[in-house]
């Protein structure tokens, strides 16, 4: 019995509450909790556009802040008509590039400003708000000359708001952060922090030199010098730091390397006009950076002196000004030269040449090839081409000669060494070419110790690379091989 009468009693709980649910949501969709809040007071109402110029005093500013509205010509595309538009421009000290939405996030404040909380009606003491010498002040000029003028005091003690008054209204407000934080910014707030973007997929050019680094310097094929471009099979080349253009591996320098790369940015605005670059490191740039993409992108940035705080000084190379970013951003540069370029002595494409002396260790031999051309009779079919393969003047087979030929070919280097080579060679390979204008190459290995051999390109005995004597070991060893099979032996 008694189970059922509380079942009665908290069925009728269950009505009362569901009646007052109903009752306070039919108050304009009202809830219980929305019902009893103050709506929001209206402490400045403007139309946007009839807000000309704004003017920002706080105690972070040396000078008054000014941003007034400018007509100015837009950027159209080809062909189409010129346009202008409105945009906010700074008018003290120097001009410099804003981010437009910042500035119409503050003209927000003035046109849309609304209070939480009317805090005390025409107080008599504006010190226990820091009214009495606002923090910021805030200006607003219409169109009519009419002025808006806001007073900026000390955050609340929850710090979830501001203390503001109104010139004309005695009352002290509470307003959001969002205001208090407007009222409060300085220039570098407004600015665009941004610099060129550059496409990394679309890779035409990059560079890095500096203090205690090689100068890597990177070009598409097509952009090699004439007497450069003799082995185009790569679609980029590094023409710095070494003598000769050596391939890059894509995977490993855009792979690993660029798509590392941090959006760079301005992270603090140090110096718009220096007049001694040397403080900040910038007389002798440590680091010069340069990238370029097919979209006309440059990248154009030059580094100096590092701060305690882990930021680098730097600044653009069409700029006078000094900016700061973290230094950790350019650990994507933290590679040397030979880790993304190939490293063969000497990589020629079997099309290239008619013929390879191979002299060393007492051997001399001649491998040779013999090309047909058979015209197509039809236009749009390519000539026939038919290739014949000889070593010291005998034919042999296709596949035999070709694996031999990557043998000479897949020497690779070990190690960078500046040196002067000396002595005999071990081995010298020449290619003779069937290009016009693409001259014989040599490689040559010289001893340098009991481990490795200096490498040699055409005769400069300035060597750069050692390469392992058990590279040439093997090499040796497929000669054995090859002429065991085309000779039958010596």
């Amino acid at each position: 019995m008694r189970r059922k009468r509380n079942m009665i009693i908290l069925l009728a709980v269950l009505i009362v509450l569901v009646g007052a649910y109903a009752f306070f949501s039919s108050r304009s969709g009202e809830t219980p909790d929305t019902a009893d809040r103050e709506p929001d007071i209206e402490i400045s109402s403007i139309e946007v556009d009839k807000i000309q110029k704004i003017i920002l005093r706080n105690n972070d500013l040396d000078e008054d802040l000014v941003f007034e509205k400018e007509e100015r010509q837009a950027e159209t595309e080809e062909g189409e008509e010129p346009k202008t538009e409105t945009v906010w421009v700074n008018k003290t000290s120097y001009p410099v590039k804003l981010v437009q939405s910042r500035v119409e996030d503050l003209v927000r404040t003035f046109s849309n400003l609304k209070a939480k909380l009317l805090v005390e009606e025409d107080p008599e003491d504006l010190s226990i708000y820091g009214l009495d010498k606002p923090l910021a002040e805030g200006v607003a000029t219409l169109d009519d000359g009419t002025e808006v003028t806001l007073y900026l005091g000390n955050r609340t003690a929850d710090g979830a708001s501001w203390y503001l008054m109104k010139k004309g209204d005695p009352n002290v407000y509470a307003v959001t952060n969002t205001h208090g934080e407007r009222l409060t910014s300085v220039l570098s707030d407004f600015r665009d922090k941004s610099l060129p973007s550059v496409d990394i997929q679309q890779l035409t050019y990059f560079r890095a030199a500096g203090e205690g680094r090689p100068e890597i310097e990177i070009v598409l094929s097509d952009d090699l010098e004439s007497e450069l471009a003799q082995y185009g099979i790569n679609v980029f080349y590094m023409v710095k730091p070494y003598k000769r253009p050596r391939g890059v591996d894509t995977t490993k320098f855009l792979d690993e390397r660029l798509n590392n790369m941090p959006a760079f940015q301005i992270e603090e605005f140090v110096d718009d006009h220096p007049e001694d670059y040397s403080k900040y490191g910038l007389d002798v740039p440590k680091l010069e950076l340069t990238i370029k993409d097919y979209a006309g992108s440059v990248l154009d940035l030059v580094f100096g002196n590092t701060t305690e705080d882990g930021k680098i000084y730097f600044k653009t190379k069409d700029s006078d000004a000094v900016y700061a970013m973290s230094e950790s951003k350019l650990s994507f540069l933290d590679f040397k030269p030979l880790e993304i370029c190939d490293k063969f002595a000497l990589l020629v494409n079997i099309q290239d040449i008619d013929a390879v002396t191979f002299e060393g260790r007492g051997k001399k031999h001649t491998l040779s090839i013999e090309r047909e051309i058979i015209e197509s009779d039809d236009e749009e079919e390519e000539d026939e081409v038919i290739e014949t393969f000889f070593f010291d003047g005998k034919e042999v087979e296709e596949k035999a000669f070709k694996s031999f030929y990557q043998n000479l070919i897949g020497i690779v280097v070990d190690t960078e060494k500046q040196h002067t080579a000396s002595g005999v060679p071990d081995l010298k390979l020449t290619f003779h070419t069937n290009k016009a204008g693409m001259p014989d190459s040599t490689v040559e290995f010289y001893p340098y110790d009991s481990n490795f051999y200096s490498l040699v390109n055409d005769g400069d005995m300035e060597s750069e690379f050692l390469v392992s004597r058990n590279r040439l070991n093997w090499v040796f060893g497929a000669l054995e091989d090859f002429v065991k099979q085309t000779k039958g032996g010596e």
